[in-house]
């Protein structure tokens, strides 16, 4: 498995970098060793940058970077498990739309009580 495809919250043991040359050897500087253990942060949205904990410290890296290191994951406890659940990203698509499921009418008064000029349905 590689490091690209965990998620936050999960724990590995890194097994081997399956690039050499200088983005091997960067990473072998940074602590991708075999048999370490590490642990997925967080990652950003979109598959962008990871937060992975090496140890007693933290680095991030870029996605394709993580598609270079071969892991293993390990087994999650039930504290861990928990803590990973709530951490899960909270759905802001009702928070963007003020109007979402509201009458026409209702947008009309809205508007008017405010202030603001009225421009139809949203």
């Amino acid at each position: 498995m590689l490091l690209a495809e965990l998620g936050p919250g999960q724990r590995f043991v890194v097994r081997r970098i399956a690039f050499g040359g200088e983005i091997g050897k960067r990473l072998a500087d940074l602590g991708f060793v075999s048999g370490i253990e590490g642990e997925v942060v967080r990652a950003a949205p979109f598959r962008g940058p990871m937060q992975i904990r090496l140890g007693d410290y933290d680095l991030i890296m870029r996605r394709h970077e993580a598609k270079l290191v071969e892991v293993e994951p390990l087994p999650q406890t039930a504290t861990e498990q928990a803590a990973s659940e709530a951490r899960r990203p909270i759905d802001l698509r009702l928070h963007l739309r003020p109007h979402f499921g509201r009458r026409e009418a209702d947008i009309r008064h809205y508007h008017r009580a405010f202030g603001k000029k009225s421009r139809g349905c949203h």
